[in-house]
Order: structure tokens, then C-alpha cells, then sequence
């Protein structure tokens, strides 16, 4: 019994020996995990900083190339030569591209060749009648003069003859010149000014119809492109909901009365944000296209009524001069004409009648009428030309002018110019094809420049101002970066957007051959900036009834200690100060603390620098 109270006893002996040596141990391992651990920390000393400081308003956007210039044909043919091709640098005025020219250059030919006539007859009507024409009126002189001679003389059967004859030919003149014209040539006239009428109403018609369907497709053009702007702006807003909050802006928050406010928000995934922001991409490639095709339709609009005023010129052209035309077939007779002749038929009947035995002194009075009727003739062919001969000609002349000039314009519209230099980014046109319909047959994009479209909302707006300058990093070009300068501010807001914003135009100057239309950038707008400032993190500094406050280190040495050094608290006091410029990492102090003072700041991870921000261009 007693063994067996002993051997008890000592079990609960040995148990006790074997609690207290664990115990002892543990309180030992305790103090030992006390003393390798240092005391948890939860807040930064930093040293005030001389640096300069700047505050920037950040935005994202796409580098656009500062023109982009979509070229088609406005002639109608077989492509015949490219001169050009997809990547090529050209300059302003260079060939492109070459249309089969070969009948605009025969209508150009016989333009000119209409032309010279004209021209040529207008110069013999100014310039005076010709050589031959004189020598004749001089000749008639003579004969008159030698008429009279003869009546002097002796009168024989060949005079008899020679004056009936000159009777009859003075007759016959005299009713050419008081008679009507001929019902042929009216009749002419006649179709000539019919077909000119129908010529003009056909071209009045067919161009304005055309123009017509050219300003309807540019009314569809910018309808379309209203209806890409709603859209747009739609995504946008969307995308700025997401990217502000990271709630799915067309779902309304779930009921929690768990949570605070008793709503628990709609949070969506990466993948569903990713979405909206794809749907914010493909909003915006449809504006650019619904803008191309704007200015497509514009171009057409603009060589259809530039087409219509040139035909509609050309056939009232023609319709004059076909007019004018057969009014000359009307024209009364000229007076010293009609005076001639009749001097000449007097002249002849008494030179007749005095060859007969009667009224041998009329006779005389004839011949010596008939001498000043060729003499009156002479004067007239020496005159100055009739206004209304002048007139025709000088009509003549621009209506060949016209038919030149139009034949002209259809040459030159077989070759396709850049009208500015650039780079062919699209190269459509192949040798022995048509160009290609309803698309450009050639874009031309300016690539000396880039232009940059951000919106900045209506807080940061008063801020920007033009030829601030920029600094703009590229998304897919890690490292690169942009200068640019602001140059344009819209003075309205951005319409259809759920938070006022406008839209702030940037222009850079290429640097860097990677760069290309159409990057994702983000921009770092410079608004102020102040050298040689005394900066803080801004989180140092905090507010307290109307006055700025920093929590200043009693011992200045332990912002040269390192972090597992600090203690879990430190003596601290509070200073006023008077703040600057700031930005969303760092502000300025004027006054109220010196570069040797150790500033405290709460609650911010040792990891963490207070003085760096995210990358340029990411929104904050």
C-alpha cells in the first residue's frame, strides 16, 4: 500500500518538474521573440526637401496626326500610273496617281485650236480690214473713175452691154443687202438655238441633281456622325463611372443593411471593367469613321457644285453665241451700204440710158454718182469695224475660253495631288482598275505634328492655358516621352457628358520614328511650377480651423535612423506654417519650418515614396 502511494506521489512530482520546465521555456522563447522584434511603427520622419515643385492637371487621350486627308478621283477612268505607295513620304503638290488623260488631251487640243480662231477673227475685225480688202474698194474707184471717162468718149455695143450688166448686178446687190435672210439660214439658226436651250436645261438639271444627292449624303454623313458623338459620349461617361468608382454604372447598387448606408455596391471585375473601356474604344473608332466620312461627303458636295457652276457657265456660253448668231441675221442694213448700193444702181440705169441717146447729161451725173459711191464704199472698207461685229467676236472668243478651261479641268482631274505633305497610309489604286468606290482611293496623313484631344474636367479647366507646356508618355513605348504645348481650349462643355468637361487640344512635334497616329498617351498638362521650394509630402500637412498644421520631431536626429531603429512613439510638436504650391504628392512651405526639422507623418507604410506618384499620364 505504501508502494503504491509513493509510486503515485512521484508521477505527480515528475508531472509537476515537467509543466514547470515547459513553462519556463516558453516565458524564455517570449522574451527572446520580445527582444528580436522591433517595436511596430505607424508612421514616416521625413526631411524637408529643396527641389521644384510642380502641379500638373492629368488627362489621357490618342495622338492623332495633325491632318489626315482621305483623296478619290472627281474624274472617272482607268488608272493608268501609281506613283506612290502605303508608308511613302511626298510632298505638297506631288503626283499620286494617274488616270488614262488621252481624250481630255484631244478635247484640250481642239479647245485651243477654237480658241485660236477666235481670237484670230477678233484680231482681223480689230485690227482693220485686210490688204486685199482695200485694193478692192481702190478698184472700184478706178472703174468708176474709168465709167466716167468713158460716158465722155464714145458710147459702142460693148458699153451697152458692160452697163445693162452693171445694172443688173447693182440690182441684184441692192436686194441682197434690203431683202430678208434666207429661210435656210433661219431655219439653222433656228436648231442651233433650240439645241443650245436643251444643252442648258439638260446641264441645269443633271448638275443639280447630282449636287443634290451629294448634299444628301453629306446630311446622312453628319446625321451618322451625331448618332457616333451620342455613343461616344455615352462609353465615355460609362468609362469615367468605372474608372471613378468601379461600379457597374447601369446597375444599380444591391440592398445590404450589413453595410454602411444599408447598399452594398455593384463592384465589377477586371474583365468587366476591361469591357466598358473596349466599348469606349470601339465608340471612338466609330466616331473617327463617321468624321472621315464627313469629310468624304464634303468633298463630293463641293466638286458637284463646283461642277454644276462650270457646265451651267459653259452652256449659257453657247446659247449666247447661238443667239447672237441669229440675231445677226436681222440686223438691219447698214446705212453706208444701203447707200452704196443704191448710188451704184443709179449710177448704173444712167449710165445705161446715156449709152441709149437719153439723157446724155444724166449720164454724165451717173458716172460721176458712181464715182463718189465707190469712193463712200472706199471710206467704209478703211473705217473703224461695226460694235455688233465686235461684240459676236469677243463672244466667240470666251466661249472658246470656257470650252478651254473645261477641258483643262478634266485633264488635271486625272491626276490625283496631295494636297499637303505627308505619308500615304492608305494606298488603294491599282494600275489597269477603276478607283475603287465608296471608300478613299488614297489617305494622306500629316505626320509633322501631332495632336492630342483630352478632356479636363470643369475643376482643372481655370487652370490650363494656351502654350502650356506638356509632357506626354506613351503607353505602348514604356520610358518614351512627348513635349507638347496646349493650343486650343473649347469655351463650351463637352455636350452629352455626365460631369461638365472640355476639351483641351495639345500639339507635339514628332521625336521619336516609333511613334505612330493613333497611340494611347497620357498627359501631364504643367500649370504651375515653383524652383528652389521647400516641400513636404502633402500628407504631413493637415488642417486645423482655417490654419495649416505639421507635426514637428522633438529629437531632428531620427531622420537619420533607420526604420527597425525608430521607437513606437516619439515626442512631437505642432507648428503652424504657411503653405505654397501643391500637388497631389508634395506642397511648398513658405514659412514656418527649416530644412534641419524631422516632420512626422501618420499612418504611411515605410515602403511607400511620399515624393513619387504613379507614372506620368496615369490618372490619379
Amino acid at each position: 500500500m505504501k508502494r503504491h502511494l509513493m509510486s503515485a506521489r512521484s508521477r505527480i512530482i515528475g508531472a509537476l518538474l515537467i509543466f514547470a520546465a515547459l513553462f519556463g521555456g516558453g516565458a524564455w522563447w517570449l522574451r527572446a521573440g520580445q527582444t528580436a522584434t522591433p517595436a511596430a511603427v505607424d508612421y514616416t520622419l521625413v526631411t524637408p526637401q529643396r527641389t521644384t515643385l510642380t502641379a500638373t492637371v492629368n488627362a489621357a487621350g490618342r495622338l492623332e496626326p495633325v491632318r489626315v486627308t482621305s483623296l478619290a478621283f472627281a474624274a472617272a477612268g482607268r488608272v493608268v500610273e501609281v506613283l506612290a505607295g502605303q508608308g511613302d513620304t511626298v510632298a505638297a503638290g506631288a503626283i499620286l496617281a494617274r488616270l488614262d488623260d488621252r481624250e481630255a488631251q484631244l478635247r484640250i487640243a481642239q479647245a485651243e485650236a477654237g480658241l485660236a480662231q477666235a481670237r484670230a477673227g477678233l484680231d482681223r475685225l480689230r485690227g482693220g480690214p485686210s490688204q486685199a480688202d482695200v485694193d478692192a474698194a481702190r478698184a472700184q474707184v478706178a472703174q468708176a473713175e474709168a465709167s466716167l471717162t468713158q460716158v465722155r468718149g464714145s458710147v459702142t455695143s460693148a458699153d451697152l452691154r458692160a452697163a445693162a450688166e452693171q445694172v443688173r448686178q447693182a440690182e441684184l446687190r441692192l436686194e441682197r443687202i434690203l431683202g430678208t435672210p434666207a429661210t435656210g439660214d433661219v431655219a439653222t439658226a433656228d436648231v442651233r438655238v433650240r439645241e443650245a436651250t436643251v444643252s442648258l436645261e439638260q446641264q441645269r438639271s443633271q448638275l443639280s441633281a447630282a449636287k443634290s444627292a451629294a448634299a444628301t449624303q453629306l446630311d446622312q454623313a453628319v446625321s451618322s456622325l451625331t448618332q457616333a458623338q451620342a455613343r461616344y459620349a455615352t462609353a465615355l461617361a460609362n468609362w469615367q463611372h468605372v474608372e471613378a468608382k468601379g461600379t457597374d454604372p447601369l446597375v444599380p447598387s444591391m440592398a445590404d443593411p450589413t453595410s454602411p448606408g444599408g447598399t452594398r455596391p455593384n463592384r465589377l471585375s477586371a474583365g468587366q471593367q476591361r469591357q466598358y473601356r473596349d466599348a469606349l474604344t470601339q465608340a471612338e473608332a466609330g466616331l473617327r469613321s463617321a468624321e472621315e466620312t464627313v469629310a468624304q461627303a464634303q468633298v463630293q458636295f463641293d466638286n458637284a457644285r463646283t461642277a454644276e457652276a462650270t457646265g451651267v457657265t459653259l452652256a449659257e456660253g453657247q446659247l449666247q453665241v447661238a443667239q447672237e448668231q441669229r440675231s445677226q441675221l436681222f440686223l438691219p442694213a447698214d446705212g453706208d451700204q444701203v447707200a452704196a448700193a443704191r448710188a451704184q444702181l443709179e449710177t448704173a440705169r444712167a449710165q445705161l440710158e446715156r449709152l441709149r441717146g437719153e439723157q446724155r447729161d444724166g449720164a454724165l451725173g451717173g458716172a460721176l454718182a458712181g464715182l463718189e459711191a465707190a469712193r463712200a464704199n472706199l471710206a467704209r472698207v478703211t473705217a473703224d469695224p461695226h460694235p455688233a461685229d465686235v461684240a459676236q467676236a469677243e463672244a466667240q472668243v470666251r466661249s472658246a475660253e470656257a470650252q478651254l478651261a473645261s477641258a483643262q479641268l478634266a485633264r488635271d482631274e486625272s491626276s490625283l495631288r496631295a494636297p499637303h505633305a505627308g505619308v500615304i497610309a492608305t494606298m488603294a489604286l491599282r494600275v489597269g482598275e477603276a478607283p475603287p468606290v465608296g471608300v478613299p482611293a488614297v489617305v494622306l496623313a500629316d505626320l509633322s505634328q501631332f495632336i492630342v484631344d483630352v478632356a479636363v474636367d470643369e475643376i482643372d479647366v481655370p487652370r490650363i492655358a494656351l502654350d502650356q507646356p506638356v509632357t506626354l508618355s506613351i503607353d505602348a513605348l514604356p520610358g518614351a516621352s512627348l513635349a507638347g504645348r496646349v493650343t486650343a481650349i473649347a469655351p463650351l462643355a463637352t455636350a452629352g457628358t455626365a460631369v461638365a468637361s472640355y476639351a483641351v487640344r495639345i500639339t507635339v512635334s514628332q521625336a521619336d520614328q516609333r511613334v505612330r497616329g493613333g497611340m494611347s498617351v497620357g498627359a501631364d498638362i504643367v500649370v504651375a511650377q515653383v524652383d528652389d521650394a521647400l516641400v513636404v509630402p502633402r500628407r504631413a500637412v493637415t488642417a486645423d480651423r482655417d490654419q495649416f498644421v505639421v507635426e514637428v520631431v522633438s529629437d531632428a536626429a531620427l531622420c537619420q535612423a533607420s526604420a527597425d531603429q525608430l521607437p513606437a512613439r516619439v515626442a512631437r510638436e505642432s507648428r503652424t506654417v504657411t503653405p505654397g504650391l501643391r500637388n497631389e504628392q508634395a506642397i511648398a512651405i513658405i514659412d514656418g519650418i527649416g530644412e534641419q526639422d524631422c516632420i512626422y507623418v501618420a499612418g504611411v507604410d515605410q515602403r511607400l515614396s511620399l515624393f513619387g506618384g504613379p507614372p506620368p499620364g496615369v490618372r490619379r
